[in-house]
């Protein structure tokens, strides 16, 4: 189906006649854009998501599309129930250079997904929030603020008969999603097009089946990988590093995975071990090895701008770079003055894969975790980004900051052929592909474990996922349950919290909650930042409650292993949720709709926490 049509002329530089496509993909999916027919704009390259040859396209959907072309409007209807699902009427269709927007009208206000934000309850309260999506280095917390990842995709429920369908905007520029009481939604994004994929099903987990068919299912994630894993930021040397792995094995927790931050860098920089904190550090490894632990890594984007530096030299003949007016772009990291790879660029990932395959024969990690790859520049903002419709739009969505370029890069920067304005929120992705990549080569006959904080659609593919830099308050415990049920939407089931919480010193009631909660994430890390006080559970002493009942719910966990492991499969296979809400169960009960302090493992377990402080 192709249709051109008149758009509103609201905005500077409207286009005045905007060109609709559809396609009608598989009997459950629809596909339809809204491009510019005279002028080519950015549209989002996505290596899974490939278009169907429209002579190939379903002859018996069960869907239903009217095109109203004056004034413009696209109503979708169920075939079985002829319930309209989805109606444009509500509102104009703008389409300018740098500003779109388009409302739906919803049949339902049951709305879960968009993302990622802090969000106290899993379904969404569609009293007029407006939710901006951008990814964004902020640490997680109450306000309405863009958080690390990109995730434009939402599940509606209609009624108790649990149909259900999703929408997905493919796009990638800033945008915000307003959710209003009507019930209805409304996109405003500042670049590329409107390139939707529609998806129905007879329940939720159907349609998350659906979206996972389109952008890719997760990947089966290593026995090892679904253990107890320990981290934090500063064990200051080698024997505070030792004094833990000890100390926890001593206390019988069952234990699988140690992790190193940046300090067992010699100046915070990839690729190198601060041999006077941390000599010997391979034979640690070894010792875990041993013992059949697993020893995880941390890389950062951010390289050393030092002639001096190895990667750095190796790079820089690759011109693996980030480009900017003045060469290379230059920003601020944890080593100190950086540039940033550009990971899509192939003879980046060539580099990537050298320096990865080069360090594992000095220290034998076994997975790398990924941080600061929104992309994150320490600098507060960039006195040099130029006065132009890219640094400056003439509208910019709510985000953190209120300019595009706080706390990352000019968004006129070049990212292997792209303007950094339309391919910021993807950095995360293409770092996490290229990891995937590099680490193919490094373990060429074993499944590859990445932890990453920045996501966008399909990282699931490559990446598992934490929420980034909680507190330790009963507040964040609370949120990170809605959280991990939203990236169990979005593709990503391999997801946790930081049990106990990244910043501030935790109190022992606080932290045995949270690890009999965190024995239940997917993703079971405890990880907590420099100088505040240790927090894994053998810290707290023998003879402290949190220490037996840390081991008694790990040991629980261990022994579902085997249950757990199958609900991955499924995920990899089918595309089905591992963390699931009650609602994709029980939705013939409306009181589960909204349930957001409990969840399930697939059909069969359910979760109930601890989650405030009891008073006695």
């Amino acid at each position: 189906m192709l249709k051109k049509l008149k758009t509103s002329d609201r905005f500077e530089n409207d286009v005045e006649q905007a060109c609709f496509t559809a396609e009608y993909q598989t009997p459950r999916r629809l596909h339809f854009k809204i491009t510019d027919p005279y002028n080519k704009r950015y549209e989002v390259s996505h290596e899974h998501v490939q278009l169907f040859n429209r002579t190939a396209g379903s002859t018996n959907p069960s869907y239903h599309v009217e095109l109203i072309k004056k004034p413009f409007g696209i109503k979708i209807m169920r075939m079985s129930n002829k319930k309209v699902l989805l109606d444009t009427s509500i509102g104009p269709l703008v389409f300018a250079e740098q500003y779109l927007q388009l409302s739906f009208l919803l049949p339902s206000a049951n709305v879960y997904g968009l993302g990622e934000h802090v969000h106290q309850q899993y379904r969404h309260d569609m009293g007029w929030k407006t939710w901006p999506i951008f990814t964004r280095d902020a640490p997680p917390t109450n306000q309405m603020t863009n958080l690390y990842g990109a995730h434009t995709f939402f599940l509606c429920l209609e009624d108790t008969s649990g149909s259900s369908f999703g929408v997905f905007l493919l796009n990638s520029n800033a945008m915000e999603v307003t959710l209003q009481p009507a019930p209805a939604v409304t996109y405003r994004t500042i670049g590329g097009i409107f390139d939707f994929y529609v998806f129905l099903g007879d329940t939720p987990e159907q349609v998350v089946q659906e979206y996972l068919e389109l952008i890719g299912r997760p990947f089966l994630p290593s026995y090892w990988n679904l253990g107890f894993h320990l981290s934090r930021r500063n064990y200051n040397n080698i024997e505070g590093l030792k004094e833990v792995v000890n100390r926890t094995r001593k206390a019988r927790i069952p234990y699988d995975v140690q992790y190193s931050d940046i300090d067992y860098m010699d100046g915070k920089k990839d690729f190198t071990i601060d041999e006077k904190a941390f000599p010997r550090l391979s034979d640690f490894a070894k010792d875990l090895h041993e013992h059949g632990q697993k020893y995880v890594i941390i890389m950062n984007p951010g390289i050393l701008n030092n002639t001096d530096y190895q990667p750095y030299k190796n790079g820089s003949k690759k011109r693996a770079w980030i480009m900017g007016n003045k060469g290379f772009v230059i920003g601020e990291g944890y080593p100190g003055k950086v540039v940033f790879p550009a990971y899509d660029k192939p003879s980046c990932t060539q580099w990537w894969t050298e320096e990865l395959h080069e360090f594992h024969k000095t220290l034998e990690f076994d997975g790398v975790w990924l941080e600061m790859e929104e992309v994150s520049n320490l600098l507060s903002d960039s006195d040099e980004c130029e006065k132009n419709i890219w640094n400056y739009p003439p509208f910019t969505p709510r985000v953190l900051g209120s300019l595009l370029f706080a706390r990352t890069l000019c968004m006129d920067a070049e990212v292997y052929q792209e303007l950094h304005y339309n391919v910021h929120s993807l950095y995360g992705y293409s770092m996490a592909r290229a990891t995937d990549s590099a680490l193919n080569t490094v373990f060429p006959n074993k499944r590859n474990f990445i932890l990453s904080r920045s996501t966008f659609a399909g990282s699931g593919k490559f990446a598992a996922h934490w929420l980034g830099d909680n507190a330790a308050t009963w507040n964040d415990l609370q949120w990170s349950i809605p959280s991990i049920l939203e990236f169990n939407l979005f593709g990503i089931p391999m997801v946790g919290a930081n049990i106990c919480g990244y910043t501030n010193d935790t109190t022992e009631e606080l932290c045995r909650r949270w690890m009999q909660l965190g024995a239940f994430y997917p993703l079971s890390r405890n990880h907590n930042g420099p100088e505040f006080r240790d927090q894994d559970p053998a810290a707290f002493g023998e003879d402290s409650q949190l220490l037996s009942s840390s081991r008694h719910y790990l040991n629980i966990r261990y022994t579902l292993l085997p249950y757990l492991y199958t609900l991955f499969y499924r995920a990899h296979t089918l595309g089905e949720t591992v963390a699931r809400p009650l609602v994709h169960e029980f939705y013939q009960d409306s009181a589960t709709w909204e349930v957001h302090e409990q969840f399930l493992w697939g059909p069969g377990l359910l979760i109930t926490p601890v989650l405030r402080e009891v008073c006695l």
